[in-house]
């Protein structure tokens, strides 16, 4: 349930912390005082639209915090998914600033906009004059259907969205087929490509490889001619080369050798140079005398590059790349292989499925019709004690596609309508087509008795659901409002005393000025306080002396009903 909300900044409100109750939790006060904030401040903290005209003038942000407890246990399964932890209680956060950025928090662990809304969904519904518009749209009549009759349902769906996958599936291998024709033409590409890029024997890093060949092929004739001119320098014929003038230094040496051993030392040293550089010199003279510009080897270094990269070019940018799609289209071309004989299999397997799920779409739909009539016979039966006593209603279902035409989907083939009169003698026609303001605030109370119970979520928020409602179906509506919150916590805003005399709790939004600014409160009220408020909701402004009585009376019959 609701626990506690925090509103900051949020049109007329600069700071509220408000406590909720277990029960029926009652919103009262003047036209204009600020009631449809309260709603709005939730509908934001739980997820809905909103925009930055939501934000108190002149403050650059708003906030809205919501503290539930005794959370159940579709809202911990959701936050076990989106690895949130689960405490106590669950506090959702969310924050908007004048340039349009929403901030949210499950736990203070920051989530988006989406989570927040999805895990909300699971706590709170709120029922507002915008939901009776959307409840007048056929495309939700059937989802109400369905939930309504969600047990029975659940194996027919299964096995419906169990068959749908494996229908798609065999569809989208066909599809990768195509006609028979198409397979004979892409068996001949593929085999052509596997062909060319297994007889290129591709290896990685042979392309760097042939372009330094290339390069040393291009440069042969430089390579010699320096390869020479070093052997010359080192052991030309010329007696001034390096060989020589070691040859002399060491013999020099090796003469001072008396006068000092140093000499000697430095003559030998000087001798594995020059043993050295000859090893030197016979290595230079041998490449150059075995190297030559080979024009074969050069034309072959061209075209294996040429082949290389026309390779790259058709198939990827690199080898890997070109193995990879080579593993890739082979495994195509064996699925194509037996093309003829897998196209005709995968046809006769389209045609078992598509029958079926024609055969399951039937049971689904005369399941979802028994389902109608029951809920038809308890809504009318609700409604006839919300004073409808003339009503009529059922749901239409259109006929379902012969098979010739049948095309399957995931959730069956059906359209409902809801079908609505409210007078005797007159034709059921679309519910939005007929269905006044008072009615649709009773058919929507009505149906919300109903399927309570069937979602899990433990807060439900009515926003004047007695729009069009007085007398005596007043306090019919205030006694189905009151059983609800038996179950469920009920907040509702309300401008009729019946339906706030049977409150649990009882709440006045005041508007009131301070410092120049117009602020909106919400107060508690006590006893006396209560009947007050509950004698201005039945006199208006002048609280006479049948007023108070009669306040009296109203919550002395409400509170027998509550023990009754």
């Amino acid at each position: 349930m609701l626990a506690n909300i925090n509103i900051k900044n949020i049109a007329l409100i600069s700071n509220l912390d408000v406590e909720f109750n277990q029960g029926l939790n009652i919103l009262s006060g003047e036209t204009g005082a600020g009631k449809s904030i309260i709603i709005d401040s939730l509908s934001f903290v739980l997820g809905k639209r909103a925009d930055k005209s939501l934000i108190r003038y002149g403050e650059n942000s708003a906030s809205v915090t919501a503290v539930f407890e005794d959370i159940g246990e579709n809202t911990k399964n959701l936050l076990v998914e989106c690895d949130i932890e689960i405490e106590d209680e669950l506090i959702l956060k969310r924050t908007m600033t004048l340039d349009g950025k929403n901030t949210c928090s499950v736990n203070s662990q920051r989530v988006t906009l989406g989570t927040l809304k999805e895990i909300a969904s699971t706590l709170a519904d709120i029922y507002s004059q915008h939901e009776s518009v959307a409840a007048l749209n056929s495309q939700f009549h059937l989802e109400i259907v369905d939930r309504y009759g969600e047990a029975e349902l659940v194996k027919l769906k299964e096995i419906q969205q169990k068959l749908y996958c494996e229908y798609k599936d065999v569809c989208k291998k066909l599809d990768k087929y195509g006609s028979l024709n198409d397979v004979n033409k892409n068996i001949d590409l593929l085999e052509y490509q596997i062909n060319e890029i297994t007889q290129a024997n591709l290896k990685e890093n042979e392309e760097e490889e042939l372009i330094a060949l290339r390069h040393k092929l291009n440069n042969s004739q430089y390579i010699i001619s320096t390869l020479n001119e070093s052997y010359n320098i080192l052991n030309g014929d010329e007696s001034e080369n390096i060989l020589s003038m070691l040859g002399y230094v060491t013999s020099s040496l090796f003469k001072l050798h008396e006068f000092d051993e140093t000499f000697g030392e430095l003559a030998e040293r000087l001798e594995s140079c020059k043993i050295e550089i000859k090893d030197v010199c016979y290595t230079l003279n041998d490449i150059a005398q075995s190297s030559e510009f080979n024009m074969s080897e050069y034309e072959a270094c061209e075209e294996r590059l040429t082949t290389i990269r026309s390779l790259k070019r058709k198939y990827g940018d690199s080898i890997e790349e070109i193995y990879n799609y080579l593993d890739k289209i082979q495994e195509e071309y064996d699925f194509l292989a037996d093309g003829e004989e897998k196209v005709k299999e995968y046809e006769e397997m389209k045609l078992e499925l598509l029958k079926s799920l024609y055969d399951n779409t039937q049971k689904l739909s005369a399941e979802r019709q028994k389902i109608a009539k029951r809920l038809s016979f308890e809504l009318l039966s609700e409604l006839k004690q919300l004073g409808m006593s003339s009503c009529k209603f059922h749901v239409e279902f259109t006929p379902l596609n012969k098979f010739e035409d049948f095309l399957p989907t995931a959730n069956g083939s059906d359209n409902a309508v809801f079908m609505f009169s409210a007078n005797a003698g007159q034709p059921e026609k679309e519910l939005s087509k007929v269905i006044s303001g008072g009615e649709l605030s009773r058919f929507m109370l009505a149906m919300k008795k109903i399927i309570a119970n069937l979602d899990g979520i433990s807060t439900m928020v009515f926003d004047e659901i007695d729009t069009g409602i007085s007398g005596k179906i007043a306090q019919i509506v205030a006694q189905k409002m009151y059983d609800i919150s038996k179950d469920k916590q009920v907040l509702a805003i309300t401008h009729l005393p019946q339906l706030a005399s049977m409150a649990d709790s009882h709440y006045l939004i005041e508007k009131s000025s301070e410092n120049g600014q117009t602020l909106t409160k919400l107060i508690f009220l006590d006893e006396n306080q209560r009947l007050n408020e509950l004698s201005r909701l039945i006199g208006g402004q002048d609280v006479s002396s049948y007023a108070i009585p009669h306040a009296k009376e109203m919550l002395e019959f409400a509170e027998r009903y509550k023990n009754s």
